[in-house]
């Protein structure tokens, strides 16, 4: 049961989180904004998501996973509610930036609580976790788009606060209200950079938090310019750009159905080098400006790469410093959200300078090369796990 509920807290993130990507040009005509500002509304969740990571990290070892993981439920209901009622641009950006706040005690957390959960298989219940999380960026994604021409984006806002708000009040009733284990250390800013030095010490926390930093931020930095980029070239608008971004979930679906039978036949450098590879081909096909049907194929393998490269890292997260798994995958999330709050930054910068179709090559190259030296890394770097703080 507690398994369960993780599954929809992921499943709900995903959506408070993800559920504006395909409105973009919605979002800009009805809030008299730019298409670049509108854009930046992902940086709005990714960088206080990716900054309250060091904070709320060393905070769930110390005081509970469970018990930041609810008050993260609730904020994340409040925050679709005030986005709900946003009279402007700034007002949403801000509520935005609140649910960007709250996942960051959502996705890490929960990871966290599974790393603890399953010592054995825990790669395939990270990635199970993590499918509910994309599944929830596959009804966010394809029904915002939908729904949006009939109910408005005001009104999608208002389904994702009764999901949110629905999980919550359940997460409140079946999650543990007790610590899950004694704290080990006197809870403070001292033993919080005493975790993060124990962390770091690790050189393979590094090759994590690295490549999670330039995956992030440039798989999924390009999302908020899928519906910009279609409606320039007469390709559709924002029911078709849902589609195509449900596309890269389904791809990552289908790596978590598959996970047990890759892993008999691949290592997990193995498949950060594939995944890498799959990705950056993905993006090199998409710059051939096919039908939106077939984008959302390509879409499909660059989520499957993807998560390759990304779900293989986590489990190596999961493995740096068990006494500390919150902090070390607080980092993780830290340096994803860093990412994806300067991926839309890098991605307008590219595409000004080299136009749509050789920024799509040009960073599809870096993917690629990004799984190659993930790969060779995690061969390459000893095996170091400490065992208490």
């Amino acid at each position: 049961m507690r398994f369960f509920v993780l599954i929809l807290c992921a499943f709900s993130s995903a959506i408070a989180i993800r559920t504006l990507d395909p409105l973009t040009v919605t979002l800009a005509v009805d809030l008299g904004a730019s298409i670049g500002s509108v854009a930046l509304l992902a940086s709005a969740v990714a960088l206080p998501f990716a900054l309250a990571q060091p904070v709320l990290g060393p905070v769930g070892d110390q005081f509970g996973k469970a018990r930041v993981l609810k008050i993260a439920l609730w904020l994340s209901a409040v925050s679709l509610a005030l986005g709900a009622l946003a009279p402007d641009y700034p007002s949403l950006f801000a509520a935005r930036m609140l649910t960007g706040l709250a996942g960051a005690g959502i996705m890490p957390v929960g990871m966290a609580m599974i790393g603890d959960l399953y010592p054995r298989g825990r790669q395939i219940a990270i990635a199970r976790f993590v499918a509910a999380a994309i599944t929830g960026q596959i009804l966010g994604a394809a029904f915002a788009g939908i729904l949006a021409e009939h109910i408005g984006w005001r009104g999608v806002m208002w389904i994702c606060f009764a999901v949110v708000f629905s999980v919550a009040i359940g997460a409140n009733a079946l999650l543990p209200k007790q610590n899950e284990a004694p704290r080990t250390s006197a809870p403070g800013v001292r033993a919080a950079l005493a975790t993060y030095r124990r962390i770091f010490r690790n050189p393979r926390s590094w090759a994590c938090y690295g490549s999670v930093f330039v995956v992030g931020g440039l798989t999924l930095g390009f999302l908020p310019f899928v519906a910009p980029e279609l409606a320039a070239r007469g390709g559709g608008g924002a029911r078709e750009a849902g589609f195509i971004i449900a596309g890269m979930a389904a791809g990552s679906l289908m790596f978590s159905l598959f996970l047990p039978l890759l892993l008999r036949v691949a290592s997990r450098p193995n498949l950060m080098v594939l995944g890498g590879l799959l990705a950056g081909a993905g993006f090199s096909a998409y710059a051939l400006g096919l039908h939106w049907s077939a984008q959302a194929c390509v879409f499909a393998l660059v989520g499957l790469g993807f998560f390759m490269l990304h779900n293989s890292v986590q489990t190596e997260v999961a493995e740096i410093e068990p006494s500390a798994r919150s902090s070390a995958f607080g980092m993780h999330a830290f340096s994803f959200f860093m990412g994806q709050s300067a991926g839309p930054l890098i991605w307008s910068g590219a595409i000004a300078a080299l136009g749509t179709t050789g920024a799509l090559v040009g960073i599809g190259a870096v993917l690629a090369t990004t799984g190659i030296i993930a790969g060779m890394i995690f061969r390459r770097l000893p095996r170091i796990v400490s065992g208490t703080l």
